[in-house]
């Protein structure tokens, strides 16, 4: 099967199928993003560990702490995870600043989705993060506190990893847009590039589900690669 023939049976089929994943003995449920080349599933780790050690629990199971870097991904926990622990309970996610100030997810990503307390302000030489399960709003912590902790891990779209070569997340490509298309899914966009003899690469918002259809690409011109926090980049093989 071509990969024309291979995309337009996926934009065919995604609504009714939505392409199901196994889950893992791990996972409790899988979140499926509405753009990227993966889907996340979560579980949660009910005894108390130190970050540290929280996260090499998730390690064993092929995870790391859970990535939460939307708001589509924070509401995804919310709905999964309530009514399953005790009120006043706390977890440490993924996110970290290392770097004074400069948060990134246990899997390298810069994170650009924050939900911080309202009555909270974050503490310079606090480097771990973690989730009020009363409120689910985040809260910086000492890393050594013994917290339970959200675990998550990758579950790779193979109906899409042979058609991109590279992923940008939060970044785009600037100044070689060939076409921009308006209201379109993660899956309609890649659609329109097969569609499209000028697309190398694309552009996809995920709040707006604005398609950018590029002429170029990032490896030939990373000048031109800004940072765009509710977008992803994507190569496509040519």
């Amino acid at each position: 099967m071509d990969k024309l023939t291979l995309l337009m049976f996926v934009l065919v089929h995604w609504n009714a199928t939505h392409i199901q994943v196994h889950l893992t003995a791990a996972c409790t449920d899988t979140f499926r993003p509405l753009t990227g080349l993966y889907d996340y599933c979560y579980w949660m780790i009910t005894t108390f560990q130190n970050s540290t050690d929280s996260s090499k629990l998730c390690a064993k199971d092929g995870g790391t702490l859970a990535w939460v870097n939307s708001a589509e991904a924070q509401a995804f926990v919310e709905k999964t995870f309530t009514g399953t622990l005790t009120a006043g309970s706390m977890f440490y996610i993924g996110v970290q600043d290392p770097v004074s100030e400069e948060y990134y997810t246990y899997t390298g990503e810069r994170q650009y989705y924050f939900n911080w307390d309202a009555v909270y302000s974050p503490i310079t030489d606090w480097h771990c993060v973690m989730i009020n399960y009363d409120s689910f709003k985040w809260r910086e912590v000492k890393c050594l506190f013994p917290k339970l902790a959200l675990c998550s891990k990758t579950i790779l779209r193979e109906y899409l990893s042979s058609y991109f070569d590279r992923v940008l997340v939060g970044k785009a490509l600037t100044g070689y847009e060939a076409s921009v298309l308006e209201n379109l899914s993660f899956i309609r966009c890649a659609f329109a590039c097969q569609m499209n003899v000028r697309c190398k690469s694309i552009n996809h918002d995920v709040t707006s589900r604005r398609c950018t259809i590029n002429s170029e690409t990032a490896e030939t011109y990373p000048s031109n690669v800004a940072i765009a926090p509710t977008v992803s980049y994507y190569t496509v093989f040519i």
